[in-house]
Order: C-alpha cells, then structure tokens, then sequence
C-alpha cells in the first residue's frame, strides 16, 4: 500500500473516533471520505440545479387536482352550456365533448393508476385533456399535476362521464348525426355502461329535428324507416360486443332489435346491395334486344326478323340462367354460419335481407355457450332456453343436430 494511503485511512480513523465522543460521525463520515477521496464528487454536485431541486422535490398528494374537478372542467362544464342554452348547439360543438368523454373513457378503460396533465396545446381537443405520458412508481418522479386514480374515483368517473354523455346525446336541441351516434356508442362501450344504448338507437331514427332559426324552436318529424335512419353495422357490432362483455341477455336482443332488425337497415341494404342488380335486370332485355337486332344483320342465312328473336331468347336465356345461379349461390351460402342456422322453409329474399341479423345472434349463442367445440349442444340453464326459444321465433335454428360435429 502507498505511504499516500496509509495516511489517508489512518487520518479517517483519526477522525471517526474524534466523532464518536459527540455524537456527529454522520456528518464527520464526509469529511472523512473528502479527506481520504479528495477527487470523488457526490452524485448531487455534479446536477445542475434545476435537476437537483427535482429530484429532492416531493410532491404533496393533497395538492395534486382531483380526477372529478378535471371532468368538471373539461366536460360537465361544457356540457353545463349546451344544456342551459336555449339556441341550437353547432353539430362540432356536440362531436367536440363526446370526443372529450371518449378520451376520458379510454384512459379510463387502461387501468392507469395515475395520469398526468398535459401542460400543451395539442392540435385535437381530445389531446388537450390528458395526455398519454404515464408517471413512474417512485414518488420523487411525480409531479403535482398527476391524477391519482383510485378505484371509487374511477366507478365515479365512469358515471360522470355516462351519465354527461347520455344528458347531451338526450337532449332536444342537439341532432345525432352519424359520428355523434359513433362516438356516444364508443364512450359507453369502453366504460361498459351500455344500457342506454337501444333508447339512443330509437332516438337516432324517431327524434324529432329542431329547425334552425326559429323562434321559439320547432321541430320536425322524422321518418322512423328511411334509409338514412339506419343503425350503421359497425356501429351495431361495437354496441353488441358491449353487451356481450357485461353479461346482458336481453340488452343484447333490444340492440339487435333497434339496429339490424329495424326497417331502416333494411331499406337501406336493399338500396345499397340490390337496387343496381335489380335495375340491371329490368335493363337486361332492352339492352338485349339492341344486341340481337345488330347481330342479326350479319346473318345472310335466315330472315332477319326470324335471327332477332332467336338471338334475344338464346341471349336473354343465358343472362337470366346464370343470374339465377348466381343468385341462388349467394343466398343459400352458410358458410359463414356457426352455430345459428336458417329453419328450413325460410324464403330466400328473406336469409338475404336478414344476414346481418343471423350474423349477430350467432355472436350472441357463441358467447353463452361453450367454446369447445365438441361440448356444443350440452348447454342448459335458463338464459341458454330463451336464447333458444327467442332465436326459434325469429325463423332460425339454434345447434341444428346434422351440422354439427360428428353428426354429418
């Protein structure tokens, strides 16, 4: 060991027993390692002073804003003026607070336990709410902007931001449009609160529109079956999927019943889906016909009236066999069928129009029944008898005995 050595251990020995008479080794302790260390320097002197006063700060968790007190600012403020004014509220308005509530929802739906507010101004006024950043366990990292999220915070939250949602979308002055339906459905899904969601439904085809520039308001009366009426079907599957999560049998037969079962959707597919093909086919002789009289002109060997009529039936026999086919083809396709067939009998204009409706209540006996296959048709219970017996009443087969597994 070097004579430097040996001096600096024995001048800390020195010091630490001088100490230890008055009871101040702690802080001799570094006067000792500065002796025998002269060239190390503690961890704090080499921060700036800004990260020193971070890191030694600790927040007090009475200071820091409440989740209810953010809502209130961002949201039930808001939504506090549309519902107290009596003019009607700009459809942006409207899209602008449930796209608050949505991100509210969100960030509830993490599971975060805390959050931590945004100091800038982003270009969506979602993003100026909170932002996504998500602080770390040690306390020191915290700041007094951070939102502790306990679990009654959350439940009371959620029913905040419900029940704000439901006031607007419920309100006379304020028209649903499609994305306002959309978005209020997205809210309630992610916050698991999806009762209200076949009363909105009704509301998205009955409500009466308020006629802008009217005093005092009027309002007119919608047709409940127009095509633009319709329940989108993303809209529907998100509301479905909803009511699947939380367990509700008979919310999931009123959604279906409000959104695809209704005459608006179904006015609206046929519109979409069949009114070309069903245009083209009132079109297909004519055109035909204008085929066949310039087709016969280039044959020498038979009358030229005789050669139309042959060449219009041969043609318009061919287009209207294998448009038959085809759409035989398309109706009496199951491959796309689980565990909710067609009853036999069933016309096939009405598999094709009511699909989406099969569609969604094969969701719903996929989601009561067992996942396993090979234990399919050993579900009982009374949830299990009335989804039977309500699927047996709409015209379809639940678990038919020759398709399934093993039966065949």
């Amino acid at each position: 060991m070097k004579p430097c050595s040996l001096f600096r251990n024995h001048t800390a020995r020195k010091i630490l027993e001088s100490a230890s008479s008055n009871g101040r080794a702690n802080t001799v302790l570094g006067t000792a390692r500065r002796s025998c260390f002269p060239t190390q320097r503690s961890y704090n002197s080499t921060l700036s002073p800004r990260r020193r006063k971070a890191q030694n700060h600790v927040p007090d968790s009475s200071s820091r804003p409440s989740l209810s007190t953010t809502l209130d600012n961002e949201v039930v403020g808001k939504a506090r003026t549309i519902l107290q004014s009596s003019a009607i509220p700009d459809t942006s308005e409207v899209e602008e607070l449930l796209e608050a509530c949505e991100a509210f929802a969100k960030l509830l739906s993490e599971g975060r336990q805390t959050l931590r507010q945004s100091n800038k101004l982003e270009s969506t006024p979602a993003s100026n709410l909170l932002s996504l950043e998500e602080t770390h366990d040690d306390p020191k990292r915290q700041d007094r902007n951070d939102i502790q999220l306990t679990v009654p915070a959350k439940n009371a939250a959620a029913h905040l931001i419900s029940s704000t949602a439901y006031k607007i979308i419920t309100d006379s002055k304020v028209y649903i449009s499609p994305k306002i339906l959309s978005t209020y459905v997205n809210v309630q899904s992610l916050l698991r609160r999806p009762s209200s969601l076949p009363e909105v439904f009704d509301l998205y085809a009955s409500k009466p529109i308020p006629k802008p520039k009217s005093t005092p308001l009027r309002y007119t009366t919608p047709n409940p079956n127009k095509p633009t009426a319709h329940i989108p079907l993303p809209v529907a599957e998100n509301a479905l999927a909803a009511a699947i999560k939380i367990k509700d049998l008979s919310l999931c037969f009123d959604i279906i019943n409000y959104s695809v079962c209704a005459s608006a959707f179904r006015n609206s597919k046929f519109l979409r889906r069949a009114f070309l093909p069903i245009s083209g086919a009132v079109l297909c002789p004519f055109a035909v016909w204008k085929l066949a009289t310039e087709l016969s002109g280039y044959m020498s060997n038979m009358d030229p009236a005789v050669a139309t009529d042959v060449l219009f039936a041969g043609i318009l026999a061919y287009v209207g066999f294998t448009a038959t086919i085809g759409v035989v083809a398309i109706t009496t396709a199951n491959d796309q069928m689980d565990r909710v067939t067609w009853a036999p009998g069933m016309p096939l204009r009405e598999r094709w129009m009511r699909e989406e409706e099969r569609m969604l209540i094969d969701r719903v006996a996929g989601a009561w029944g067992f996942q396993q296959r090979s234990r399919r048709g050993e579900e009982e219970g009374p949830d299990w008898e009335a989804l039977r017996e309500w699927i047996g009443m709409r015209g379809m087969v639940l678990d038919r005995t020759e398709l399934m597994d093993g039966m065949n």
